[in-house]
């Protein structure tokens, strides 16, 4: 279990890349994260951790549990908060969407669950653990240092110090060359023979 952990994504890493904008997030995905994560806590009362999170490059979700119990409504308020959180970080999101995730918690991880599902209807399951998957690879990528989206960006490039170029040895002066007196420049008008005077 702890070497496919490690193989994956956290959703703390997730949330952090999507919100540096080196990696999309389609409010829809954003849902279909927390359905995941919210169907596995349906009998925990402990809060969810994003460190704790974990997205696999197949796109399944595990979530490590929390030995810390919280009050009762730790875990939906919990996943609703993360939610909000993505879509944040996404840019954009869903009216359903959102108001699952500002809804004020009471109902239970069941409330939680029904409110996703009716804002993902229709509900395609194998779609989303397939966009699940691309996000976790796409992340993984980013954190590698690997494809276009690992660049550092412009306002990180401004911010670094620039790199100063050291002037190298200069040579000393030379003395120009000069020619010898004797020595005929190529443009000097000389006398014309004789000969070819009286031929002309």
């Amino acid at each position: 279990m702890s070497g496919a952990l490690d193989e994956s994504v956290t959703l703390d890493d997730v949330s952090a890349i999507v919100a540096q904008k080196r990696v999309p997030l389609a409010p829809e995905l954003a849902g279909y994260l927390a359905l995941e994560i919210a169907e596995q806590c349906t009998k925990d009362v402990s809060e969810v951790d994003p460190r704790q999170v974990y997205v696999s490059e197949e796109g399944s979700v595990a979530v490590v549990r929390s030995r810390k119990v919280s009050p009762e409504g730790g875990a939906e308020a919990s996943i609703r908060t993360l939610l909000g959180k993505l879509l944040e970080a996404a840019g954009s999101q869903t009216p359903a969407l959102a108001a699952a995730a500002r809804r004020k918690p009471g109902g239970g991880v069941a409330s939680l669950i029904e409110d996703l599902e009716g804002a993902l209807i229709p509900v395609n399951r194998a779609a989303g653990r397939r966009a699940l998957a691309r996000l976790a690879r796409e992340v993984k990528r980013v954190q590698m240092g690997v494809g276009r989206n690992a660049s550092v960006s412009n306002e990180r490039r401004a911010s670094s110090p620039a790199i100063k170029i050291e002037p190298g040895p200069q040579r000393p002066p030379t003395a120009p060359v000069a020619f010898e007196q004797e020595e005929s420049p190529t443009t000097a008008r000389r006398d014309i023979p004789p000969e070819v005077m009286e031929n002309a």
